[in-house]
């Protein structure tokens, strides 16, 4: 009996081959289907990304002239791969992408400079720009195409929620009815976002947010607080109970308007505005609270640098889509095998570490505790 496995195989564990089982059934995915099955699928995307492979060829050559990687994964053409990419529902690896978030926030605890503020979650986009002559359906400028991953990013779990995908001309304020809220939580996202009825809204449904005003913002000034000590040592110029927008479009509530002076990356100072309906808080955490929407702008700088984002290896948009929810998933299992290990370094370093050990052969027994632990 073999009592070995490659390592590539262990990453389907971490999702749970049973949900993997019931997910293929959903969608009748492997229908009439006896060498690239779902599992088999997902396994090719997976070593894709890890191993940064340039093209379909590219990993259709590596797959052929590989010895140990023939043994585990049947050999398929590009056509093949190709087809597959583009007509297999990519329904199937967003469903992934959901249960393997789950997993990862029911373990999750709260990040220390946020566990007394409650749930916080981000919500931003990035632009991936396409070559229109080859995605046309991806219209974006006259001669140019993209789209557009709006995210929902949870801060105390350090990893995306939900991810829709829109062609790049899609506003982001668009979204907003497309996302679910949830009372008691705390939404942070930039000025693109600002919309007066959905304020108005999150406020009659305890759905807090805090995002900054425009430059041509109309604000009325209700009334104004005196400063604390640590708020004038975080730089707080004003606190400030306000009313947003002019006559025709106004608001009906009030928002607390905060202004600190910062610095920006090129370490010159500016003041800017950060208006909220969290009244609890001291206006300094108000300001700290604001830069953790930097964390998703790390997520999507870490995906586009480490993991194949980039560049597609299909046209069509269903091809497109299963290139990113299986960048995604790859994220998550990264973020999950390193909580399960109790990994300490960074995660391109567990990154790199299960990138050039992907096809070593281990036992059925293996752990990712004690794998991780063994190059300390």
């Amino acid at each position: 009996m073999n009592n070995c496995t490659m390592l590539l195989n262990k990453l389907l564990e971490v999702i749970d081959i049973n949900f993997l089982d019931k997910v293929v059934d959903k969608y009748n995915a492997d229908y009439k289907v006896h060498k690239l099955t779902t599992k088999v699928h997902l396994l090719y995307l997976l070593y894709f990304h890890l191993t940064e492979k340039k093209s379909l060829a590219d990993f259709v050559v590596n797959l052929k002239v590989d010895s140990n990687l023939k043994k585990e994964l049947p050999q398929i053409s590009v056509s093949q791969l190709s087809r597959k990419n583009e007509n297999r529902s990519y329904q199937i690896f967003a469903d992934i992408f959901s249960h393997l978030f789950d997993k990862l926030k029911n373990k999750q605890g709260f990040k220390e400079t946020i566990k007394d503020i409650g749930s916080i979650k981000i919500i931003d986009s990035s632009i991936i720009s396409l070559c229109l002559s080859l995605f046309a359906w991806a219209k974006f400028r006259k001669s140019k195409g993209g789209i557009k991953l709006h995210t929902l990013y949870d801060a105390e779990s350090g990893a995306p929620e939900n991810i829709i995908v829109t062609n790049a001309i899609v506003h982001d304020k668009e979204i907003f009815d497309n996302l679910t809220f949830d009372s008691g939580c705390t939404y942070i996202f930039d000025r693109a976002y600002i919309d007066y009825q959905k304020f108005d809204d999150f406020i009659e449904n305890d759905i807090y947010f805090v995002t900054r005003t425009k430059s041509n913002t109309k604000i009325e000034v209700v009334r104004t607080l005196e400063p604390t000590k640590d708020d004038k040592e975080a730089n707080i110029l004003l606190d400030a109970d306000v009313i947003l927008g002019s006559t025709d479009k106004r608001m009906k509530h009030e928002l607390r308007l905060i202004k600190v002076k910062t610095t920006d990356r090129q370490g010159n100072e500016k003041e800017i505005e950060i208006i909220t309906n969290r009244f609890d808080l001291p206006a300094h955490q108000i300001a700290q609270l604001y830069k953790e929407r930097w964390e998703i702008e790390l997520f999507f700088k870490w995906i586009k640098q480490h993991l194949k984002i980039k560049r597609f290896f299909g046209h069509n948009e269903n091809a497109v889509l299963i290139q990113i929810y299986s960048t995604i998933i790859l994220y998550l299992l990264l973020k999950l095998i390193k909580q399960k290990s109790k990994f300490n370094g960074r995660l391109l370093n567990l990154t790199r570490r299960i990138k050039y050990s992907i096809l070593m052969t281990v036992p059925h027994t293996f752990n990712w505790k004690d794998w991780c632990h063994s190059f300390s």
